[in-house]
């Protein structure tokens, strides 16, 4: 009997067709790859859930700072917003994409118009004053909202060049405040994104609707 040599044990050849299935397993594999790292990249993070982690990852020092996150600047805005009564006119919202803050247009502005109400700087300056000193990692964005009707304006030739104009208006005050312009971004919407939906609504259930909808949006993102 011939001894077996550890040092050389004998190879197993395999038949061309049976290591077929490698190569489409190797495929498959690549495959699934590729479809999870698209899938990765074309999501956007729930900010809510980051700054949870991040809360919970900072270094439990009870003399520390309470740590800024969306949720703490919320608590603040609505305290604030309980505070001078303006329930009404100003809302605050969390949700996947940041946080919300909401001002109806008769809190900042006249109908048709871009120019600030004299009472508005100093009947939200607290407000403002929050969002100056937000944390650098947030963008602000500040959309401005019109109806659907159109304009009828020299100054303003369309509801988008005054959905514009008021988010750049809006933009210079919080500039003013000591908001960093680097982080600062306009977004003209015009009437394109309802927060009512007008369709089949007809006199003062239409009025409300379009009420509602002439607004101005900041997003922490």
């Amino acid at each position: 009997m011939a001894e077996f040599d550890s040092a050389n044990p004998p190879r197993i050849k395999l038949k061309k067709k049976e290591a077929l299935w490698l190569y489409s397993l190797t495929d498959l594999t690549f495959i699934l790859m590729a479809f999870f790292a698209l899938m990765l990249s074309m999501s956007k993070p729930d900010q809510q859930q980051f700054d949870a982690v991040a809360s919970a990852v900072q270094p439990q020092n009870p003399a520390s700072e309470k740590a800024t996150n969306l949720t703490v600047i919320a608590e603040d805005l609505e305290r604030v917003i309980k505070q001078l009564k303006l329930e009404e006119d100003a809302r605050v919202q969390i949700d996947a994409n940041g946080l919300l803050l909401e001002f109806s247009e008769n809190l900042v502005f006249s109908s048709g118009s871009a120019q600030t109400g004299a009472a508005f700087a100093t009947t939200t300056e607290k407000i403002l004053r929050i969002l100056s000193r937000t944390p650098d990692r947030y963008q602000v964005i500040v959309e401005g909202h019109t109806d659907d009707l159109p304009i009828q304006s020299r100054q303003f030739k369309s509801n988008w060049e005054l959905s514009s104009a008021r988010g750049i208006a809006l933009l210079k005050t919080l500039q003013q405040r000591g908001l960093n312009e680097n982080r600062m971004r306009v977004l003209a919407v015009a009437h394109t994104q309802p927060k009512v939906p007008i369709e089949g609504k007809t006199g003062q259930s239409l009025k409300d609707a379009r009420k509602a909808n002439r607004r101005v949006v900041i997003r922490l993102d």
